[in-house]
């Protein structure tokens, strides 16, 4: 983000003043020529973190009464385009009022006539010689501040739904929960104010059940509270890491990110997979996301994957839908 306001202004109104300490009251004004800045902040005589009073890009101007008027106060300013990342500050003082106390007069005697003489001749002095003014160097423009980096890194606790839209182990219900959490790197590299491009890296635990979770409920609602220790006893333990390389798109408290990323899985269950010894599969997905800033740190958000596993790719592969909620908390 580049500053596009070109000149920063300080009008200083004076109260009468005397040679100590007065009041004065001092008027900042800034021009907004960046009809995207959304947000400016600013406070005097300091750059403290909780010191910042903020207000929208329609108020150019902020004037502070009863300040010190013999000593210089500045005016620290940041502009953002969202409300959450600043830029560095531009500065302006005040300079401050000294009241110089008037002279009084010195009154001279009067001298004495003296009696003249002619003055004798004088040779006439050379002409000054008369040099060509030389051009005058345009005073260098104030350096502009510099875009401030919008990367972060966000780690959340996930709850969520997976659906087997095909069968991988003919015995798991198609319905499935899951849980874990997920580290985020936002914004990396990042380009045109609100995109970015970042890394999601996910750690989920599945536990696939050996029945069907409706069979099971029926149960429990008629009495047989034995189908609960069956229930326990027939779940599947499987772990899975999901690394993703994301767009991210945000503005203000809300941020986007669309994506694609490759998963593998690990089962406990030396039969996970119909017709195969192996307790593993692996395959690629598409992932969207959609998160909201309660605070400055935490997040709430929802997201959903669209699967394939790639060890039966050749076949179809084994399709999969995935729901989940998080909760994150930004550094």
């Amino acid at each position: 983000m580049k500053l596009k306001f070109t000149a920063l202004f300080a009008v200083l109104i004076l109260l009468p003043a005397v040679l100590f300490a007065v009041p004065v009251v001092v008027t900042w004004e800034w021009l907004l020529e960046d009809p995207e800045v959304t947000t400016f902040r600013f406070q005097i005589d300091s750059e403290d973190p909780e010191g910042w009073i903020t207000v929208d890009s329609s108020v150019t101007s902020y004037t502070e009464q009863g300040l010190d008027g013999t000593v210089d106060h500045t005016l620290y300013l940041q502009q953002s385009y969202d409300g959450i990342h600043f830029s560095e500050s531009t500065r302006s003082v005040a300079e401050a009022f000294v009241v110089v106390p008037e002279a009084p007069p010195v009154v001279e005697a009067p001298a004495a006539p003296v009696a003249s003489s002619p003055a004798p001749p004088q040779p006439e002095a050379p002409a000054p010689e008369v040099k060509k003014a030389e051009p005058v160097a345009k005073s260098p423009k104030a350096p502009k501040a510099k875009e401030p980096r919008r990367f972060y890194t966000k780690v959340g606790i996930n709850l969520g739904y997976n659906r087997q839209r095909s069968r991988f182990n003919s015995v798991y219900d198609i319905n499935n929960l899951k849980g874990g959490m997920t580290v985020e790197f936002h914004n990396i590299l990042s380009f045109a104010k609100v995109f970015g491009l970042g890394v999601d890296l996910d750690f989920d635990y599945s536990p696939y059940l050996r029945g069907s979770y409706r069979s099971t409920l029926s149960k429990v609602l008629k009495g047989d509270f034995g189908a609960l220790s069956t229930f326990f006893r027939n779940l599947e333990h499987s772990f899975t890491v999901s690394p993703a390389v994301m767009l991210n798109v945000e503005s203000g408290r809300l941020a986007l990110g669309l994506g694609g990323g490759g998963f593998y899985t690990y089962s406990l269950d030396d039969m996970f997979i119909d017709g195969s010894t192996l307790n593993y599969r692996y395959g690629v997905f598409a992932k969207a996301a959609l998160s909201y800033r309660l605070t400055d740190h935490f997040t709430l958000g929802i997201g959903g994957k669209y699967g394939v596993d790639l060890d039966k790719f050749a076949s179809g592969g084994h399709q999969f839908l995935e729901a989940t909620m998080s909760f994150g908390y930004i550094f």
